[in-house]
């Protein structure tokens, strides 16, 4: 699902092209898909992610929501796109540790195995 929020305004952007401080003009903000928006050329350094937190962000892109936010300069009238990503939480199964999965499943092995050695034996 996609909401397109349209809000006009003059924001504190400067303009990549011109440099003019305060020329930006906020022309729309969307939701987008966040796994779709990774896929675009240097998503990361557009989005401004740190290396951390883009790992967790590609593993799981359905755990944050990405919003674009178009600007046009008021002087020189170039559009640019900036990204905001925010966390909103992984699904219980994305979030819990691989390592403790595995601890967890071979000591349940080694229970059902000492479970039929006893059974065998009485």
């Amino acid at each position: 699902m996609t909401w397109i929020l349209e809000v006009h305004s003059l924001v504190s952007e400067e303009c990549p092209f011109c440099h003019k401080f305060l020329a930006g003009e906020l022309m729309s903000k969307e939701e987008v898909d966040t796994a779709e928006a990774l896929k675009e050329k240097d998503a990361f350094f557009k989005m401004g992610i740190t290396i951390e937190t883009g790992e967790r962000v590609a593993d799981h892109p359905e755990g944050f929501v990405t919003y674009r936010f178009a600007y046009k300069c008021g002087d020189c009238g170039k559009e640019w796109n900036k990204f905001s990503v925010r966390e909103v939480g992984a699904p219980r199964e994305y979030v819990e540790d691989e390592e403790e999965k595995t601890d967890y499943d071979s000591g349940r092995e080694e229970e059902d195995a000492r479970e039929e050695q006893y059974s065998s034996e009485g």
